[in-house]
């Protein structure tokens, strides 16, 4: 796989600017065009959101408060991508697309047409965001997630896959090669629960062989019974961590713990996923 389109959704928050720098560092190394997609407010979508016996002027007020946010975000977003053009991206490929609708939905369907998405971690506190679980679920994309100190793209030098066999997790695999070619080091890391479903951990070995990549592997037990504390335990100084994204039923994530979820709330590095 070759990156040839970055997608960068604006959130018009204070991580617009960091990861713009990232994207654009990332794009001049690969030879990519970044994306830098502003979902706008469309202010019919205010009108379902007024309740029951609201008369007609209060409903035009609502619209009309809701087109002037809209146009003032517009302005900071398209600000924000002219500064970060001027001042880190001089002679990068870079567009800047507007859409309207609902930020989630408008920014899975850009999605879906780019080799890769980067979005800010979202805080253990508060979890994925819409936009965040949009990304993951409804792209079929590599997201790669940047956790807050993460200003350039240094990362990517010592790699770790946490592999359970998946379709997700060859998704993400796929998606990663352009930053595993490049890697120094990479390690496969399987974690036992049950009965092993699909690859084991040296068959991605075997595998990445053939694409000209040397790689370890190394199954780990079960930790407290979750996984994602077995993976977290393990990954020692790695700085690109690469896994498939919410590839366990329902059932299965309360019995053993949300990989993915465990993951987002406490990965200090670099984290490429796909699901």
């Amino acid at each position: 796989m070759t990156i040839r389109k970055i997608l960068l959704p604006l959130s018009g928050g204070d991580d617009d600017v960091r990861l713009g720098t990232v994207a654009l560092q990332l794009a001049e190394s690969f030879g990519a065009q970044v994306e830098f997609l502003h979902p706008a407010i469309d202010p019919r979508d205010a009108v379902a959101f007024v309740g029951e016996g609201m008369t007609a002027a209060m409903i035009e007020q609502i619209v009309n408060a809701a087109e002037h946010e809209g146009a003032s975000r517009a302005a900071r977003a398209r600000a924000l991508y002219d500064r970060l053009v001027r001042d880190y991206g001089a002679g990068a490929n870079t567009a800047y697309v507007e859409r309207s609708g609902p930020e989630d939905d408008v920014v899975a369907e850009a999605g879906r047409l780019a080799d890769l998405i980067v979005v800010a971690r979202p805080s253990a506190e508060d979890g994925p965001t819409p936009v965040v679980q949009a990304c993951l679920k409804d792209t079929g994309r590599p997201v790669l997630i940047i956790p807050p100190k993460t200003t350039d793209i240094s990362f990517g030098k010592r790699a770790v896959i946490a592999w359970n066999g998946s379709i997700e997790a060859g998704r993400a695999l796929k998606g990663a090669m352009p930053f595993l070619a490049r890697a120094e080091h990479v390690e496969v890391l399987s974690v036992k629960e049950g009965t092993p479903e699909g690859p084991s951990g040296g068959d991605v070995v075997d595998y990445l062989r053939l694409c000209g990549i040397t790689a370890s592997s190394r199954d780990l037990p079960l930790s407290g019974g979750h996984a994602g504390q077995a993976v977290m335990a393990a990954i020692g100084n790695c700085d690109l961590l690469v896994m498939g994204a919410y590839s366990r039923s329902h059932m299965r994530r309360l019995i053993f713990g949300g990989v993915t979820a465990e993951v987002l709330a406490r990965a200090e590095m670099p984290v490429l996923m796909s699901h």
